[in-house]
């Protein structure tokens, strides 16, 4: 009864709902339509919805960046400093915001390095795009004093909006502090682009990955369209396009 349940929410519930309707539309404009190119396009957009929806997807697309963080990652002793790369925040007011789900993971493993090696934590992350006062920065220096982090240990890079100004400003801080190498902390599908963008600017680091975002070993469910799967996609894709991107810009 269970397993009936989760197979009857999958396909009301988006992306489930998405991907049935995108399967009625083809249907209909098979039979409608005499233009094989508007069928084409039909079964396309349902073959790419179904596929960023499910498992599929997150095998060719996710997978790969995972699996090279996971390969990469170093078990940290040395006394380097701490890099933690900025995931995103959530703002709730003007005078108010918290680090995303991404930002937590990282910076749960900044800390913990942090907490084992008793070196500087550097948190890069600037003012969101659209907002005007506070930083990722700002919230991550918030939420690691909460947990009981001594701030002296806390350095706070707050103009960063992109991977490639991470590289950037942290060169920057790097160079005027003679330091000769960093621990790279950041989510396991964006070490790929950020250590390309490190290396591109001469940086020397050692990646340790702060997590997977979806499961690596499936179950039947994962098949079927759901909103985990649909999520953990579109963050792999937006990292297969930036990387493409910074090739094409010349930023690695």
């Amino acid at each position: 009864m269970l397993a009936l349940e989760k197979i009857i929410a999958s396909l009301i519930m988006p992306p489930g709902l998405f991907v049935f309707l995108f399967l009625i539309l083809a249907l209909y404009l098979f039979k409608k339509s005499e233009s094989i190119t508007i069928k084409i396009i039909a079964v396309l957009a349902l073959l790419f919805c179904f596929f960023m929806s499910t498992a599929f997807g997150v095998q060719l697309l996710l997978h790969p960046l995972e699996n090279y963080a996971k390969r990469n990652s170093v078990t940290a002793f040395a006394k380097h400093p701490i890099v933690v790369l900025g995931g995103g925040v959530n703002y709730y007011s003007s005078d108010k915001a918290k680090p995303s789900v991404h930002s937590l993971q990282r910076l749960v493993k900044g800390y913990q390095l942090h907490r084992k090696l008793k070196t500087p934590l550097i948190y890069s992350g600037g003012v969101a795009i659209g907002q005007q006062m506070i930083s990722e920065a700002d919230a991550a220096a918030d939420f690691l004093t909460s947990i009981g982090m001594d701030k002296s240990y806390y350095i706070s890079e707050n103009q960063a909006q992109t991977t490639f100004e991470n590289a950037a400003y942290l060169k920057k801080w790097i160079e005027e502090n003679e330091v000769e190498k960093v621990y790279l902390v950041t989510s396991a599908y964006h070490i790929l682009r950020s250590a390309a963008v490190f290396k591109a600017q001469n940086i020397d680091f050692l990646i340790v990955h702060s997590g997977f975002i979806y499961d690596h070993q499936f179950s039947w469910l994962d098949y079927l369209p759901n909103r985990g799967a649909l999520t953990a996609n579109l963050s792999a894709l937006h990292e297969w396009i930036g990387l493409a991107w910074y090739y094409i810009r010349g930023r690695i």
